[in-house]
Formats: structure tokens, sequence, C-alpha cells
């Protein structure tokens, strides 16, 4: 991939002429774009002896930068020299010029590690940033101070404030710590506490109308937090959504993320920006109901019915996320994606299920190869490869798994995402993939064991559920079965395929055989209990769930089968 196509951070079209000096000589250049990373320049005056790895001096007045940068690349045009440069430094700018939001997605998109500092005025608030994620925030303000906010929400009262402080100052504690140790709050109340004060802090961002930032990139302070992990599209769009002065403030912003009324709106081709962790309100969804690739923006807000105040802020936040954008080129838009797909979220799984899986794809995806990662076979159409490039993409993105408690798991989920987005952009090109299928051709594959043959295919057969291609994820999972009878697993799935299809025989046997390798396993015990619930075998499906909560007294599925038989009685 070309340096300059390897980018996180949003790029601003903007044109500004500057003069620049290189070993003492002064050159007439432009500015083609920028981000907080860096900055496309070309010189109309074409300075010699300039080369990649060079280290210039920028002093721009608009937008305003003034920075050491690295020159990365460079392309000579007939209209002068191209180059693009890379921020040395601490990236740092104002906020009219490059967008909160804009700047929030761009770290989660990395593994930076700093404080990003919001200054306006006497305001001064910073957001820790770990591995790209927000984590905590700090303020300045009296009014953002935990014990204020408590005190405000009536948590605490005025004499527990009073003597909170007063704790404080003898202990050297911080004011939660102080609370709970007065008896005040309970641990996880205060846990809660904290996450509303810092969401509150960073969304209370978003309306300045005037302010500067700046990334200071490094260790994080060793003062003891709580560690938090905040989706950066939740608070963007539940921030904008709390702007009073909307107007004022998008007038204000160079680089407004809202277009014209009269031009329609499509999802995002990109599934980076498409599936991001993302709750939505009733406005929200109301929106991406409308969206189709074709409806434009004032007909979208007509049809909805809500208030236009209300329904423009909805669109301004969705685009300033990047799940929407404006009509472009149709055909590389994913209109034919259902909106309810994106308005509903991931499939909620098991932690450590998600995490197994996560891990297996990491470790074998090489070996799975183009085609295998996208579970498709080899004369898979282009439609069919785009589909599963989308289904793919959505159960891997990073942002839906970054509630997980795993240290490297956004590293590893980055790699999958970007292996499976090599296999599509191999793929839907039919000139590289002829490449690739010659390659493959030539490839001496060494046989594989049966237990080998057996993984394979029940990880397609998994890739293949997730897709509601139920029939040939039925027979991937009892091809694995079949290859490797001493895996629960395996049995399980195929078993939980069949209750699906309503072959409740044939489902009961594979469960059993399941439960016969892991008897104490409660998921097992659930779905065979609500295969004997559906055969009408009531007696026994009972005596599963209620063996199965036993062992795990919170296990949902197995609740509800005991509950419907409970009021059936």
């Amino acid at each position: 991939m070309a340096m300059e196509e390897k980018r996180h951070f949003r790029r601003y079209s903007k044109n500004s002429e500057f003069n620049i000096l290189i070993n003492g000589m002064a050159f007439r250049a432009e500015t083609l774009d920028h981000s907080p990373g860096g900055v496309g320049v070309i010189f109309r005056e074409t300075p010699s002896h300039l080369r990649e790895g060079d280290v210039i001096s920028l002093d721009i007045a608009s937008p305003d930068i003034k920075t050491n940068g690295e020159v990365v690349w460079l392309k000579r045009l007939r209209s002068g020299l191209k180059i693009g440069v890379k921020n040395a430094g601490d990236f740092k700018g104002a906020i009219k010029d490059y967008g909160l939001a804009d700047i929030l997605i761009g770290l989660q998109r990395t593994d930076k590690t700093g404080i990003l500092e919001v200054r306006s005025g006497a305001i001064l608030k910073k957001i820790y940033i770990k591995n790209g994620d927000m984590i905590f925030a700090a303020s300045n303000r009296d009014e953002d101070r935990l014990g204020d906010i408590l005190l405000r929400e009536k948590k605490i009262t005025s004499e527990q404030y009073d003597q909170s402080v007063q704790e404080m100052k003898k202990t050297g504690q911080r004011q939660g710590a102080a609370l709970v140790r007065l008896g005040y709050l309970k641990p996880q109340e205060l846990v809660r506490a904290v996450r509303r004060q810092v969401e509150e802090i960073i969304m209370s961002l978003f309306p300045l109308e005037d302010g500067t930032f700046e990334f200071k990139e490094g260790p994080l302070p060793s003062e003891e937090t709580i560690t938090l992990k905040l989706s950066a599209a939740n608070l963007i769009y539940r921030g904008i959504k709390k702007i009073e002065n909307f107007y004022g403030i998008i007038n204000n912003i160079i680089n407004s993320a809202l277009p014209r009324l009269d031009v329609a709106l499509c999802f995002s081709p990109d599934p980076m920006k498409l599936f991001q962790d993302l709750n939505l309100d009733r406005e929200g969804k109301t929106i991406l109901s409308y969206v189709d690739g074709k409806t434009a923006i004032d007909n979208i807000i007509s049809a909805s019915r809500l208030d236009k105040f209300a329904a423009f802020k909805a669109i301004y936040a969705l685009l300033s996320i990047g799940i929407i954008e404006p009509v472009r080129d149709i055909a590389e838009s994913a209109a034919e994606i259902p909106a309810e797909d994106i308005i509903k979220g991931p499939e909620i799984k098991a932690p450590q299920e998600i995490i197994d899986r996560i891990e297996d794809i990491y470790n074998r995806r090489e070996s799975f190869g183009y085609y295998g990662i996208l579970g498709l076979r080899e004369r898979a159409t282009q439609d069919e490869i785009k589909k599963a490039y989308y289904n793919v993409a959505k159960e891997f993105h990073p942002d839906r798994h970054f509630y997980l408690k795993a240290e490297d798991l956004k590293t590893k989920l980055n790699a999958i995402f970007s292996f499976v987005t090599e296999a599509y952009t191999t793929l839907s090109n039919p000139e590289k993939r002829k490449q690739y299928d010659t390659r493959l051709s030539h490839k001496p594959a060494p046989p594989l064991s049966n237990e080998e043959l057996a993984a394979e295919r029940f990880m397609e057969g998994k890739i293949r559920l997730a897709g509601h291609k139920i029939s040939e994820a039925l027979e991937l999972f009892g091809q694995a079965a079949y290859l490797n009878s001493s895996v629960a697993e395996y049995h399980y799935y195929y078993g939980m395929t069949l209750n699906r299809l309503n072959r409740l025989k044939e489902a009961s046997r594979a469960i059993e055989r399941a439960l016969a390798i892991e008897p104490s396993n409660p998921d097992y015990l659930a779905e065979a209990g609500h295969v004997y619930l559906k055969l009408d075998l009531r007696r026994r499906a009972r005596g599963y769930f209620e063996n199965a909560l036993s062992l795990s007294p919170a296990h949902r599925r197995s609740a509800e089968g005991l509950k419907k038989i409970l009021e059936d009685a």
C-alpha cells in the first residue's frame, strides 16, 4: 500500500498559498489537503534535491499549521512537484479546521497512547487515550468534578460532599475513593458515576465554537484512575445531539459534514466506518431507515416526520461518524445493505466464545487464503464476494469488540480486518483475482489431517451460519463432526443448526453426542432442553434446563426454557 493511502484521519481539501524555506531558499507552494497527521503540498517552483525522508519546516496561515514534517512521498506532475508531509511531532490545530469527531475517530483507528488536550479560553479538558481507545477524561471546570455531578444528581448530600472533601485533604485520595471509603458510595456505583462524568466531559466538547487541540503522545501518568473503554461513535453521536446552537456551530466549521439538502445519502462502502459500535436513538434509527442511495436529505427529513431541527442533528451526527455519506458514485455505495443490519448492531455472544474465535482466525488467517477468510468458493460471483466481505468485516470490526478485556485483541482484530480487506480488494478486481488464482494453481497444497480438515470445515460453517446460509453451514458442521468426532463443539453446532431447521430427532442425537463428551456444558444442556421441548418431551426438557441452571444460575437460554414450561403447566 502506498504511503499516502495509509491514513487514519479524515483529510480536508484546502488550497492555501504559502512560502517554504528549503536549504535557505524560498519556494512558492500551495496546500492541497490536510489532516492532523500531515499535509499534502504542491510546489509551483520545484525545489531540487528534495527526497523522501527529508524534514522540512511548515508555516501555513490557513489552516494554522506550524510544524516540522517528514516528506513521506513525492510525485512529479506537469503542474509541479506534489509531496506528502507527515507531522514529525505531536499534532495540534484549531477545532474549526479539523472537527473533534474526525480527531476522535482517527485516534481510535490507531494504536496511539497519549493525552488529547482541548482548550477554549480558560477551559482545559483532557481525554486519555490508550492504544487508540478513550479510557478516561478530566476537566478544570468545577461543574465537571465528580462530587459536583453527584450532588446535582442528588446521589450525595451537601454534608456528604463536604465530608468527602475533608477526607480528600487528609488522605490525598480522589473524591470518588473518599466517598467509597466513607460509605456514601458502593464501588460499583463509583464506576458508573465515573463513566457518566467522563462521558459528560467528552460530550461537552462538541458545542465548543472555538478552541484548539493538541495530542501529546507518550505513556499515560501512573496516577490511579478508573480505566474505561468508551465508544467514539457513541459519544460523537450523543455529543452532537446535545448541541443547542447547532446551526451556528456548523456554519463556523469550515469542513462541515452537512451537504446540500438536494443531495442523496447512502451507506458508506467502507466497513470500517459502516459497522462501528453505536447505540442509536429513535431519531437515528428513523433517519437510517430512509437511507437508500436515492433519497435526498430534504425528502428524508420530510418522510421521517421528525422535528426538522432534531432530524438535521441526527443526519449531521451520522455523517460525522461516517456511517452514511453523500452519494458520489452509487456503484461504490453500500446502499444494498439493509438498514436493519446497521441499526440492530452485532449479535451478542459470550465474551470467551468471541475471544476464542478471534484468536483462532488470527492464528490461521494466512492459511485460509483470500477465498477461505471470506467463506467463499473459487467460483464465487462478484455479488457473493461483496456480500461475504461485508458479513466478515462486520464480525471482525475492531470497534465492536473493544469492550473485551484482552490487551492485544485490538491488534489481532486490526490484522484480521486488514487481511479481509486485502482479500476483497484482490478478488473484486478481475485482473488481480486472475493473478491470485494463477498463483493458487501453481502452489502445491500440503495434505491436511482429518483434524485439520474438520477445523477448517467448522470455521467455514460458522462463517456461513453468520451469513444466514443455514443449509451450507449444516453440511460443513456435519463434515467437521464426521472427520473428528472427538470435538464436542462440532456435534453441538451440527445439532443446533438441525434444531433451527426443525430436524428435531437428528438434532437431539447430535446434541447428546456433544454432551457425552462434555456433560457439564450449560449451553449444550440448554440446547438439548429446547430440542426436547419442541418434541413435547417436557419432563426431559425440564431436567436439562434445571441441570444447566445448577451449573450456571444466570444462564438466560435455560431460564427462558424453564419459564415456558412452568407457564404452560
